[in-house]
């Protein structure tokens, strides 16, 4: 089937939208709602980053004039997961289950890439739009006025919430037709980064990171990913064949802390801080040293202030599924 099917559903989308939203059809037919994320510079972001073209927007080599982002955190129908509103999202799978249910939906979808994630982050810090969301057992920690629509229950307060079911400050850009809950509710999976022996991967061609979002991801293959050289060790980046304590701080403090320069791309992948004034989103980081770790960003619904959509978790290995864990299924046409 393809995917930009013109039909009630995605007319309405669009209308309501003002063209920001669209609806995009799996191979299956399945709809999933989806914000449309337009290509942007780095040195529009911040000079620090670099100049040229978000790495989000490059795939192979070549530029895209957009990616189209899951609005709200995915639900799986038929084996693939889509992207609607008010429902309970699909958590307790795996790394590798949450890529085939992306990749099951038909040629140019993917996992959310943490490239995207990135992207998407860095352009709400920029427009002063750092979302809230369920990060304090239904509400937000900053503005317990605002609240999720419950969809279960721990330590008998609210869980999960509804995807979508917060005001416009849990969207991206802060309106309604922004990308939801980035900040809490589940920690969603994410491609195109790894850690292998502390030491960060980042997938990409001749040394220059990229959106390759077709890239094998699997523990022992290194084709078509960057060794960094980097890791985060003892709260800072270091140079160290390998990192030898495990890294829980609050994410600002990696760029003071580091003992080494800091690597534009690394500020524009967000796995360091473009200030300090990123507040108190966390980094964790595993402590076995043996393991390969896959990231998980924006934290869940009791992480409080240390959820955000710059929190990353990079200390979970691939068969990890807990019932805090989700995904999204992202879309660049092929």
């Amino acid at each position: 089937m393809e995917a930009f099917v013109v039909d009630s559903y995605r007319r309405a989308v669009e209308a309501a939208s003002g063209g920001k939203n669209t609806v995009i059809r799996d191979k299956n037919g399945n709809p999933s709602v989806m914000v449309i994320i337009p290509k942007f510079k780095l040195e529009d972001i911040d000079s620090s980053l670099g100049t040229g073209t978000h790495p989000a927007f490059i795939v192979h080599g070549k530029e895209v004039p957009e990616i189209y982002y899951p609005k709200f955190q995915n639900i799986v129908v038929g084996g693939c997961g889509i992207s609607q509103p008010g429902v309970d999202p699909t958590t307790s799978i795996t790394f590798d289950q949450a890529r085939a249910y992306a990749q099951a939906k038909g040629p140019g979808w993917h996992l959310s890439s943490n490239a995207e994630w990135a992207a998407i982050a860095l352009w709400s810090w920029k427009n002063g739009t750092m979302p809230h969301g369920n990060n304090n057992f239904g509400c937000d920690i900053n503005a317990p006025y605002e609240h999720g629509r419950e969809m279960n229950q721990d330590q008998n307060r609210t869980a999960r919430v509804a995807t979508g079911s917060g005001p416009a400050s849990w969207y991206h850009d802060g309106t309604p037709f922004g990308v939801a809950d980035m900040n809490g509710n589940v920690w969603e999976w994410q491609d195109g980064m790894r850690t292998v022996g502390g030491r960060i991967w980042v997938v990409g061609e001749d040394g220059t990171p990229m959106n390759n979002f077709d890239t094998q991801n699997t523990k022992n293959n290194n084709t078509g990913w960057i060794d960094t050289g980097l890791c985060y060790n003892n709260n800072k980046l270091t140079k160290d064949a390998k990192a030898t304590t495990n890294c829980d701080t609050a994410f600002k403090n990696i760029a003071g802390a580091s003992d080494v320069t800091v690597p534009a791309y690394f500020k524009a992948l967000a796995l360091a801080p473009i200030a300090t004034s990123i507040k108190s989103d966390h980094i964790w980081t595993g402590t076995d040293f043996t393991q390969e770790y896959l990231p998980i960003r924006g934290g869940h619904w009791n992480d409080r202030a240390n959820a955000g959509v710059f929190n990353l978790g990079v200390n979970g290995v691939r068969s990890d599924a807990g019932w805090d864990i989700g995904f999204r299924a992202a879309y660049i046409p092929r």
